[in-house]
């Protein structure tokens, strides 16, 4: 193995040694809605735009991704897709596409059930829009 194959980045391992937490809480921090009065698509009228929608994204093919987050479905070979996936919660400012809620789970877990835990970082003014797949969801 050649020097550069076995190099990790510093970050890379500082966030495996400390864990989930504080990029949790940097992001928990840091981000947030950054539309102006003028930022083209943010506002209906006046209310401050913003989208909840979940989605999902493969993870790397481990064991503990695979305990925790679980496979997909599939209907050929091993009846299971080729990685572990997530859900995710978000919630989006619209207009600027600025992400400054998010939830993470299971791909089991439901993103109606991930996104109970996001209405807290929405405040007066803002009106949330949501897709199809929350029709009928009790709030």
């Amino acid at each position: 193995m050649t020097q550069a194959a076995s190099w990790t980045a510093p970050v890379g391992r500082a966030r495996l040694r400390l864990g989930p937490e504080p990029p949790k809480a940097l992001f928990a921090r840091v981000c947030r809605p950054v539309a102006t009065e003028t930022t083209a698509g943010a506002w209906y009228r006046s209310w401050r735009l913003v989208a909840v929608d979940g989605t999902t994204f493969d993870l790397p093919d481990t064991q503990a991704n695979d305990a925790f987050f679980g496979h997909p479905g599939s209907s050929r070979g091993q009846r299971r897709g080729a990685f572990p996936q997530a859900r995710v919660a978000a919630v989006v400012e619209c207009g600027t596409h600025a992400v400054f809620a998010a939830e993470v789970g299971p791909l089991a877990e439901h993103e109606t059930i991930l996104a109970r835990h996001l209405f807290d970082r929405l405040s007066a003014g803002m009106l949330p829009l949501v897709d199809r797949g929350f029709v009928g969801f009790d709030l």
